[in-house]
């Protein structure tokens, strides 16, 4: 079997405070194969974005202390700056959840995707020339080409009459367009890996699956590794091949999405799954888990879950919960696990998204 396309091996990023030492990142580890979307699931502050930020290396001013993150047998944790600089933007891009931190309100949408085909471009030739001994010359035909390359990007996001639409400025696009324009950005370099942080956050129903569509055709037309970082199961559920659930910095469960979300075998999982809207009866008020997030301060000496959780025990609170893997692929860091299954699944079937017909719409 193939290396994967990106191994993150016992993360642990951490940033020193006024109150102590905060374990953002506490022993994450994972895989993203080319051509598939993965991805990470788990309520606000369990170190979904801090873990994808890593990986890019843009931590600062966490620092990343232990644990590995290699991308195409390239170790990014221990990498030189000029290296990560070639990768980032290039082989690695990162969409984040709000598109005006992307976009510059002053410069049109088309001259900011053409600015990153150019870059791409040009650092390609960089490489080239340098390795032939050959001095770079500017082009003036390249900012044309770049241009061109740029409307095509646009169209292919979906953004409508990309050629005039291409002169326009970020606030004169909605929240949707936006996203997509973001989009196009990450892909003039056409890279191996993209990282999503939260990019549906905001979008009305249809737009955002219109976004999950995208990602979905993108990974079956260019064999792209996807890692989607989402709070919402719907997302998860519908575009994802695979699903990585965090809390406390820490991973508690991960495996096939469908084997993950109907068969949920740690008791956090669980919690995580009857919490959800879509879990809900008509009329029904909706779940809350009992108790509150772990003080990330200091970090967890055993399971971080273990204050709300209902079958813990004292093995729970002794240490470090190994990883077991249950069935092919479906692991669990839960001493307890396999739980009984419950009286009702803790995942109901729900409506599906109107999303173009993905497989698991039924999940």
């Amino acid at each position: 079997m193939s290396d994967p396309l990106l191994r993150v091996e016992d993360l642990q990023t951490q940033y020193h405070t006024t109150r102590g030492t905060v374990h953002a990142v506490d022993g994450a580890s994972f895989t993203v194969d080319r051509g598939e979307i993965v991805g990470i699931l788990g309520e606000s502050g369990s170190g979904k974005s801090v873990t994808a930020r890593s990986i890019c290396r843009l931590e600062d001013p966490g620092k990343i202390v232990d644990g590995a993150v290699t991308f195409d047998r390239t170790d990014l944790t221990t990498a030189d700056e000029s290296t990560l600089r070639r990768i980032r933007g290039s082989d690695i891009s990162m969409v984040f959840q709000d598109p005006t931190e992307t976009l510059n309100p002053v410069s049109s949408v088309g001259e900011q995707i053409a600015e990153a085909v150019r870059i791409h471009d040009t650092e390609e030739r960089q490489r080239l020339l340098d390795y032939l001994g050959v001095p770079l010359f500017r082009n003036r035909s390249a900012w044309s080409d770049a241009h061109e390359r740029a409307i095509e990007l646009m169209d292919q996001m979906d953004i409508p009459n990309p050629e005039s639409r291409s002169s326009a400025y970020p606030h004169e696009f909605s929240g949707g367009l936006r996203q997509r324009a973001v989009l196009a950005i990450a892909l003039a370099s056409e890279p191996s890996l993209l990282i999503a942080d939260e990019p549906t956050t905001a979008l009305d129903t249809t737009t955002q699956a219109d976004i999950l569509r995208r990602f979905r055709t993108l990974r079956d037309e260019r064999d792209l590794g996807i890692l989607l970082i989402s709070h919402d199961i719907g997302v998860i559920a519908q575009t994802c091949d695979r699903v990585v659930v965090l809390y406390g910095g820490q991973v508690m469960e991960s495996g096939p999405v469908e084997t993950v979300l109907t068969e949920p075998a740690h008791p956090y999982t669980r919690a995580l799954l009857s919490c959800s809207v879509r879990n809900s009866e008509p009329g029904e008020r909706v779940r809350s888990a009992d108790g509150s997030p772990p003080d990330p301060v200091g970090g967890h000496v055993a399971c971080p879950f273990a204050d709300r959780c209902q079958y813990a025990t004292p093995t729970c609170r002794e240490g470090r919960i190994p990883t077991t893997e249950l069935d092919d692929g479906h692991r669990v860091a839960c001493v307890e696990a396999p739980l009984d299954a419950p009286a009702e699944s803790p995942h109901r079937r729900a409506p599906p998204m109107p999303d173009g017909g993905a497989d698991r719409d039924s999940i």
